[in-house]
């Protein structure tokens, strides 16, 4: 198992995106804790995932308390990084991306889920305080 013994906090772990994402943890080992604006939605992935935990943030906080955490926890080995995505397509709808994107198509699930399993483990082990962006080359607001 490519994340056995390391734990992950998944924001927006209610959506689509988060829901894969936690998924892809939970299949590869890692012990995983969701957050969200809206705790029943959260409830109700963490009941369909084995062993998640739960926890509540706001979006707009998510870049700062992820830099902070990073900066506390570096020293102990934690590493954290963060992903932007925006939005994967639902089963059947088209996959254009925006037209101000650099590519032409959004992230499925699975892209999003594999990114994060990448940034978590060992592979990245240098990897911290870092946004992996999703977006197509869009640039955030």
């Amino acid at each position: 198992m490519l994340l056995a013994r390391k734990t992950a906090i998944v924001h927006g772990g209610s959506g689509a995106v988060g829901a894969a994402v936690a998924r892809a943890f939970a299949r590869e080992g890692a012990a995983v804790h969701l957050t969200g604006r809206t705790v029943p939605p959260l409830e109700d992935v963490a009941r369909r995932i084995p062993d998640l935990g739960g926890s509540h943030i706001t979006w707009s906080a998510l870049t700062g308390v992820c830099r902070q955490l990073a900066a506390e926890l570096g020293p102990q080995g934690v590493r954290v990084s963060w992903l932007l995505s925006p939005g994967s397509p639902a089963p059947g709808e088209e996959n254009r991306a925006d037209k101000a994107a650099l590519l032409a198509e959004r992230p499925a699930y699975d892209d999003v889920a594999n990114a994060a399993v990448f940034a978590a483990s060992s592979w990245a082990r240098t990897m911290t305080a870092t946004e992996l962006n999703l977006t197509g080359g869009l640039v955030p607001d």
